[in-house]
C-alpha cells in the first residue's frame, strides 16, 4: 500500500465512523487536501473550514444530511466495492477530468481560508522592514552607497512579494465569489 492509499484509507475510516472528519497535511499541500475533500464530499460530507498550523494545514469536514449528499454516498460505496476511488485515477489523487473543475474550486477554497488564516502580513512587513534595516548597518562599512543599495533593493523585493501574496488571495477571492462559493 504506498502512501496515497494509506491516506485515502485513513480517511475512509474518519468517514466510517464520525461525523466531522480531520484532515491533515504537513506539507501543507492544498491540492491533495483538495483531491481528499473532492473524495469525502462523495461520501457525504461538505467542505467545512481550513486552518493553517505552523507549515501544517488542516480540513475539517462535516457529514451533510441532505438527501442529494447521502444518494451521493450510496453512489460512492458502490463505487469503492468495485475497488475505484471516486473522481480519482485509481492509486493516485490526481482528478479525472470531470472532477478537475470540482477539485479545482475545492483548492481554491483552502488555499483561500489558509491565506485568509494567516493574519500577519503587518508583522511579515515589520519583520522585512527591520531584515533591510539590519543589512544596511552590516554593510556600513563597506560604504555608505552599498550599504544603501542593498538595503533598498532587499526592502523592494520584500514588498513585491507581499505585494504578490495580497494579489493571490483577491484572484481566489474573485474565483469564490464568481462560483458562489465566499
Amino acid at each position: 500500500m504506498n502512501k496515497t492509499e494509506r491516506r485515502i484509507a485513513d480517511m475512509l475510516r474518519q468517514i466510517a465512523t464520525r461525523d466531522v472528519v480531520v484532515l491533515n497535511d504537513f506539507g501543507g499541500s492544498p491540492r491533495r487536501l483538495a483531491a481528499l475533500t473532492f473524495i469525502a464530499v462523495q461520501y457525504g460530507f461538505r467542505y467545512g473550514q481550513t486552518t493553517r498550523h505552523g507549515q501544517m494545514l488542516q480540513v475539517r469536514l462535516i457529514r451533510d444530511n441532505r438527501p442529494e449528499a447521502r444518494e451521493r454516498s450510496t453512489a460512492a460505496l458502490s463505487r469503492l466495492a468495485a475497488g475505484r476511488t471516486p473522481g480519482m485515477r485509481p492509486g493516485t489523487l490526481t482528478p479525472l477530468p470531470d472532477a478537475a473543475p470540482a477539485v479545482g474550486l475545492l483548492r481554491a477554497r483552502i488555499e483561500f481560508d489558509a491565506m485568509d488564516d494567516d493574519l500577519d502580513w503587518r508583522r511579515k512587513a515589520i519583520f522585512m522592514s527591520a531584515s533591510a534595516a539590519l543589512m544596511m548597518l552590516l554593510l556600513i562599512p563597506a560604504g555608505w552607497r552599498a550599504s544603501l543599495c542593498a538595503g533598498g533593493a532587499m526592502g523592494l523585493v520584500f514588498a513585491v512579494f507581499l505585494r504578490l501574496e495580497l494579489g493571490r488571495k483577491d484572484r481566489l477571492a474573485r474565483r469564490l465569489k464568481a462560483h458562489g462559493l465566499l
